[in-house]
């Protein structure tokens, strides 16, 4: 075997030793190794529009449970929030503490009058249709339909990119016992699964991130 095949092996090794059970760095070391194992293959960015802009994350909960599922959508909102700060270069993101003070006070369908009133240049604007975290009574099988699109506030609210992910699922095949873990256990797990593979539009990523969250979700 030669120096260049070793080093991920090696490199994977010390991920196992140094890595903690837990979900988030059991998640990173799946997808760390698909990674690897695929030879570092990246998926491009789908929208690019953010770069070097002042960016507000608008999330918006089904209209027919707006207040029962407000919780969720700000914990997404959050989330995605942040990846994106993280990856997304030049970036402004406004906070969400900004953004949830807004909602409190003003109709969703106004949203660009958000991105005026945090003079945001564009405004990433999320609307979930539907949200359930149960399949059945005894169940937690994560299922939301999602989409999203980038508005130009430079340019009068211009609509730049649009895109309806559909049915999103987790776990993607089968439902687990509501008995093995606590519901808000299993809402933050989907809250990742949800806001990555929203926030993912906006950077180059490991196409296999959702597999990794699906491996875990027993966890």
């Amino acid at each position: 075997m030669t120096r260049s095949n070793q080093l991920p092996a090696t490199l994977l090794t010390a991920m196992a030793v140094l890595c903690v059970a837990s979900t988030g760095c059991l998640h990173q070391l799946v997808a760390t190794g698909m990674y690897v194992f695929q030879g570092g293959n990246v998926v491009d960015a789908a929208c690019t529009e953010l770069e070097g802009e002042r960016v507000v994350v608008l999330v918006r909960p089904p209209a027919s449970n707006e207040y029962r599922h407000a919780g969720a959508a700000r914990a997404i909102g959050a989330r995605v929030s942040s990846l994106l700060q993280m990856k997304v270069d030049g970036i402004d993101v406004v906070s969400q503490q900004e953004v949830d003070n807004w909602v409190d006070e003003q109709d969703w369908e106004n949203f660009q009058d958000l991105g005026r009133a945090v003079k945001a240049s564009r405004v990433v604007y999320v609307e979930i249709d539907s949200y359930d975290l149960y399949k059945g009574k005894t169940l937690y099988q994560g299922d939301a339909e999602i989409k999203v699109s980038v508005y130009d506030m430079k340019n009068r609210g211009k609509l730049l990119y649009e895109n309806p992910l559909g049915q999103v699922l987790f776990p993607k095949n089968s439902g687990i016992p509501a008995a093995d873990k606590p519901v808000q256990h299993f809402q933050a797990q989907f809250t990742e699964v949800v806001s990555n593979l929203i926030a993912e539009h906006f950077y180059n990523h490991n196409p296999n991130s959702t597999f990794a969250m699906d491996a875990v979700a027993n966890k």
